[in-house]
């Protein structure tokens, strides 16, 4: 309504100013029409003067001997010339009045076309407004049908949280039931770990009386001639043993002392010799480090030859011993290098242990590091951390590369 009143109200203004320029065109109209009247009585005057100058002329022309008549004549004509200059001025003024006038005019009707177009205009705007209070009109109907609408689902809703609430209730009345139903068991489970305490010490005490029969009874199985023979083959079978990890012992102490042997190299990266473990570069002529530098910061595209023990010949010291090896881009978190361990037949996953001397035969690293391996020992291994393609069935090692073994003594 609001903006229905206010277009109601830029109307009437439009049209009071509509108005007005109506009543300036028509009194520029009355005038223009009264410029035109003096002009067309100008005229005449001018006409009737040359009527009357003739006249004169021909006077003059009639009474020429009249000298005065001549002067007077004259003295008419100067007067009459002055009044058509007078005149001319008049018209030229007028004639001024006159184009001011029409311009005056045609900007009046420019005007007024520009205000019959804004009327049309604000016609149509009014015509859309009482369009748009029609859809307000039905949007506020549909309004008010959905407010209905919601308050009945209030009501609804007001009904379901006073179910919920009576649930609720219900709901906390079973927890104080459940909450006293556990004190209930907390007070029985107490009960049952005293008993479960009491059952305890006497298993105790029947542990201590099954060792008592026990010694018992290896008391009586001494003294019984049988007995006597099984001791004697459980003592055979316990010397046995004793014979087995003594040679299991020797094995690892003589393993050790050659794995930590000094080899014929000195680390590239701490510049000292070399204990222990060997890593031989395979595609450099001369790089080796020890096992406290294995993480330096080589090639990553090299790959390395762990040498436990010193080589027999080491005439290979300056030499790189491998071939360029095609590696295959993976996953360096999770890396399969597609190959099984002969040891556990299972697939290799980290790092990979190939055999210098063996064209098929791999480990992986749980295997290698097996203190009991029944690899040849001589046999050095190529330690491959990245997957390679090797397709070569030939060995990677010459056959000269091997390491020093002491043969066992037998006992």
């Amino acid at each position: 309504m609001m903006k229905q009143t206010t277009s109601s109200n830029s109307n009437n203004n439009n049209n009071n100013n509509n108005n007005k320029d109506l009543n300036e065109l028509k009194q520029l109209k009355s005038k223009y029409y009264e410029s035109e009247l003096e002009k067309d009585g100008l005229n005449t005057l001018v006409e009737s003067l040359k009527t009357k100058i003739r006249t004169l002329q021909q006077q003059i022309f009639s009474q020429e001997s009249s000298v005065q008549l001549n002067q007077d004549l004259e003295s008419q004509k100067e007067i009459l010339l002055e009044k058509v200059n007078n005149y001319k001025k008049r018209i030229n003024d007028s004639d001024l009045q006159l184009n001011i006038i029409k311009k005056e005019l045609s900007t009046l009707r420019e005007e007024n076309n520009d205000y019959i177009k804004k009327h049309n205009e604000l016609q149509q705007e009014n015509v859309q407004i009482r369009q748009l209070n029609n859809l307000l009109e039905l949007d506020k109907q549909h309004l008010n049908k959905k407010l209905r609408e919601y308050e009945d689902e209030k009501i609804i809703l007001q009904k379901e949280l006073r179910q919920c609430n009576e649930q609720s209730t219900s709901i906390e009345d079973n927890i104080n039931e459940i909450k006293s139903s556990f004190e209930k068991l907390d007070a029985d489970y107490r009960v049952l770990q005293c008993k479960n305490s009491e059952l305890e010490l006497e298993i105790e005490n029947l542990q201590c009386e099954v060792k008592r029969l026990r010694e018992k009874c290896v008391l009586q199985y001494n003294e019984i001639d049988e007995s006597n023979k099984l001791n004697d083959k459980l003592k055979g079978d316990i010397n046995d043993l004793n014979h087995l990890f003594i040679e299991q012992e020797r094995v690892l102490r003589e393993k050790n002392q050659q794995e930590n042997g000094i080899h014929p190299a000195y680390c590239n990266v701490c510049n000292k010799y070399i204990v222990g473990v060997r890593y031989k570069c395979g595609h450099c002529d001369d790089f080796d480090i020890c096992s406290n530098c294995e993480t330096s910061n080589h090639d990553r595209n090299h790959v390395f030859i762990k040498i436990k023990r010193p080589i027999i010949n080491d005439r290979f010291v300056k030499t790189a011993l491998l071939p360029e090896f095609q590696f295959i881009e993976q996953n360096e978190q999770d890396i399969d290098h597609k190959a099984i361990c002969n040891v556990c037949h299972k697939k290799i996953r980290g790092v990979r242990y190939k055999c210098g001397h063996c064209a098929k035969f791999e480990m992986c690293v749980n295997c290698e590091a097996y203190p009991f391996n029944l690899h040849d020992q001589t046999h050095v291994f190529i330690k491959i951390r990245r997957p390679v393609q090797i397709d070569s069935n030939e060995n990677l090692l010459p056959s000269e590369f091997r390491s020093i073994v002491n043969k066992p003594s037998n006992i």
